[in-house]
């Protein structure tokens, strides 16, 4: 992630140095293809640092041509595919402001906004709901906000973050407004409506509702806040009969969901969710859902990424803009496969066993099977 990169570099450049000195000619002295992937993944890690790592591998005085001419397509594809201009320090702090966007995602997907009826002496509402174990990042970003609250809602496994209260609303109405892609920006719409109406005492200027977002998704974070909230990611494995003979098939997929009961709602959505499909290099696809409640079907708009050209996307915007819910750590090791099928082609020739079998040991400790959770991530979690 190249934000955390930055600062792990700044804070440690000198250290940064003499490690990939002393890595470079461990590898460059015992250099086979496993140590070259080795390399790729440190020259992915480190992306942010390119010139660096160039100059490391490609300009000092070992004897690396070789090595270069026996894996040109290798080394081509590296830099074809992960090669950034390096970013600079004043970059990095003009790319800080992304905390709005992520919420506005966030919200978008698994948030509700509540506004009290006329007359009523309730006060209006903000909250997102989380997965349990996403509980660490319902604390971070209430810390980050310096307000909210959380309910702990256990026969749901959820926890909810409600934010209330005339100066909390504010602030993140402001932080939030001119950052919403999808038709809940009618009902934030709406709570604009009610503030400018209601809290004339409070405002000095009345708030203006500023349009949906229709910038590049891959611009901003905001992608990141609704994959967090319902996106879903999952590696399928369809075993061959003979694993020594003949090829199965290993699939890693992505996708987010979007269904509503009340039809004009629903077909709102389709606008965003073919973005989504453009951006993931695939065709929108509409198909049908139980209801919550299990009573029937509803109709479902489903954007998806089922092939290696929207999974280098996904990848790209992912190094770019993370997510910070457990799902981050699923599309860790979602990522992991990824590099090992369409990149490192370990799922051909003799290796395709081992393969198999370690594609199996991920796929058995993602998503509901999950059972370590590192939270170092939240560290770097957006900014204003």
């Amino acid at each position: 992630m190249p934000l955390i990169n930055l600062i792990i570099y700044w804070n440690n450049k000198i250290k940064f140095k003499l490690l990939l000195y002393n890595l470079s000619i461990y590898l460059i002295k015992s250099v086979s293809i496993n140590k070259l992937n080795i390399i790729y993944l440190i020259f992915n890690y480190f992306r942010d640092f390119e010139k660096e790592l160039y100059i490391y591998y490609y300009f000092t005085n070992w004897d690396v041509s070789n090595i270069i001419k026996r894996n040109k397509d290798w080394y081509n594809n590296l830099f074809l595919r992960f090669h950034m201009k390096k970013r600079s320090i004043s970059n990095y702090k003009s790319s800080n402001n992304q905390l709005g966007h992520y919420l506005a995602g966030l919200i978008e997907s698994d948030g509700s906004i509540i506004i009290p009826k006329k007359k009523s002496n309730n006060s209006p509402t903000i909250s997102i709901v989380f997965h349990l174990d996403d509980k660490p990042l319902a604390d971070c970003l209430r810390k980050k906000l310096g307000y909210g609250s959380l309910e702990i809602i256990s026969s749901k496994k959820a926890v909810k973050l409600y934010i209330r209260g005339k100066r909390s609303i504010l602030d993140i109405m402001r932080l939030i407004n001119g950052k919403f892609r999808t038709p809940k920006i009618e009902k934030f719409q709406m709570l604009i409506g009610y503030v400018n109406n209601n809290w004339k005492e409070f405002l000095k200027i009345p708030l203006i509702h500023l349009p949906l977002d229709d910038s590049p998704l891959c611009e901003n974070s905001w992608l990141a806040g609704f994959s967090d909230g319902d996106a879903h990611l999952n590696i399928n494995i369809t075993w061959p009969k003979s694993i020594e003979k003949k090829y199965g098939q290993i699939r890693l997929t992505f996708e987010i969901v979007q269904s509503r009961l009340d039809e004009e709602l629903f077909n709102k959505y389709k606008p965003i969710m073919n973005k989504l499909s453009l951006f993931f290099e695939s065709k929108l696809e509409k198909h049908s859902v139980s209801k919550y409640d299990r009573s029937g079907k509803q109709d479902a708009w489903r954007a998806r990424i089922v092939n290696k050209k929207g999974a280098d996307v996904l990848v790209k915007y992912f190094n770019n803009f993370p997510m910070f819910s457990s799902k981050y750590l699923n599309y860790l090791d979602w990522r992991s496969v990824h590099i090992m099928l369409n990149v490192n082609k370990e799922h051909i020739g003799e290796n395709k066993v081992n393969t198999y079998n370690k594609v199996n040991l991920i796929k058995n400790g993602i998503n509901s099977k999950r059972s370590n959770f590192n939270w170092d991530h939240l560290n770097y979690l957006y900014n204003r």
